[in-house]
C-alpha cells in the first residue's frame, strides 16, 4: 500500500511539472487594432504563431452606435446686428453697435444623409442703438416716447432679452458642404431697458437708464433662415409680430441677421 502511493504522487509530481514547463515554454498575448483581435503565441522553441479574427459587436450595441450617431447636442452662437422694418414712424437704427448676441444650445436629428431636423433653445439680446444720438427714449403711462435732448448726446439705445425656442428643419447636400434651413421660432421677454449717454458742459460723460421695459412686446414669434456653405453659417431672424405693445410705440416688425459659430 505504501509503495503504491509513492507511485501515485511521483505520477502526479511529473505531471505537474510537465505542464509547468509547457507553460514556461509557450506564451500568448491577445489585443486589438481597430475591430480586428489578434493573439500572437511564442512557442518554447521560439516559433511563433497569429491568429486574426474580427471582434463582432452585438446587435444591442449595433443599434445604439446607429442611434448615436444620428442625434448630437451642443453650443452654438449668433452674433449679429439688428434693424426694424417699416421705419417710417420709428427712429431710425444704427446697425453698427445694434448688436444681436444670442447662446443657443442645439439638438440635431438626422434621419438620413440628407436631411437635418434642427432644434433650438437659447436667450438672445435685441440692441437697438438710434442714429439721432441726441434722440432719448422715455417711458410714461401712455407708452414709449422719443424726446429730443438739449446737449450733447453720445449714444441713444432700447434693448430687451427674450428666451427662445426653434425648429429648424434643414437640408444638405451629400458632401454636407451646403445646408439650408427654415423653421418657425417663438420667444418670451425676460428684461428691457433705455440707455442714454450725454456730454455735461464741463465734458464728463453721463449715463442714464430707464430700468424698465421699453414696451417691448412679452411674445416674440416669425421665421428663421440658415444657409451654411462649407465652415460659414449664417442666419436671419424675422419678427412677424411687432416689435412694440399695441398702442405704446410705433408699429415695427425686429429683424436681425449675422453669423452662426
Amino acid at each position: 500500500m505504501k509503495q503504491t502511493t509513492i507511485i501515485l504522487l511521483a505520477m502526479l509530481l511529473s505531471s505537474w511539472s510537465f505542464g509547468q514547463e509547457d507553460e514556461a515554454k509557450s506564451r500568448t498575448k491577445v489585443f486589438t487594432v481597430f475591430d480586428m483581435q489578434i493573439e500572437k503565441t511564442v512557442h518554447g522553441d521560439g516559433k511563433k504563431t497569429w491568429e486574426f479574427s474580427p471582434k463582432h459587436k452585438t446587435f444591442e450595441a449595433t443599434e445604439k452606435e446607429k442611434k448615436h450617431n444620428k442625434e448630437s447636442t451642443d453650443l452654438s452662437f449668433d452674433i449679429g446686428i439688428n434693424t426694424w422694418l417699416p421705419s417710417g414712424e420709428a427712429p431710425k437704427v444704427r446697425p453698427w453697435g445694434s448688436w444681436n448676441p444670442a447662446i443657443n444650445l442645439r439638438h440635431a436629428y438626422q434621419p438620413s444623409k440628407n436631411f437635418e431636423l434642427n432644434t433650438l433653445i437659447g436667450v438672445s439680446w435685441y440692441n437697438f442703438k438710434f442714429e439721432d444720438r441726441n434722440l432719448q427714449a422715455l417711458r410714461n403711462n401712455q407708452g414709449i416716447i422719443f424726446e429730443d435732448f438739449d446737449g450733447q448726446g453720445v449714444k441713444s439705445k432700447i434693448s430687451a432679452s427674450y428666451l427662445n425656442l426653434a425648429l429648424i428643419p434643414t437640408i444638405k447636400s451629400n458632401n454636407g458642404n451646403f445646408r439650408l434651413g427654415v423653421g418657425p421660432y417663438a420667444g418670451f421677454r425676460l428684461g428691457g431697458r433705455g440707455k442714454f449717454v450725454y456730454n455735461d458742459d464741463n465734458g464728463n460723460r453721463n449715463k442714464l437708464f430707464e430700468r424698465a421695459n421699453m414696451f417691448a412686446n412679452n411674445f416674440r414669434y416669425g421665421g428663421r433662415l440658415e444657409i451654411g456653405v462649407g465652415e460659414v453659417d449664417l442666419f436671419l431672424n424675422y419678427d412677424l409680430y411687432d416689435y412694440f405693445q399695441k398702442d405704446k410705440g410705433p408699429k415695427v416688425n425686429a429683424i436681425s441677421f449675422g453669423l452662426i459659430l
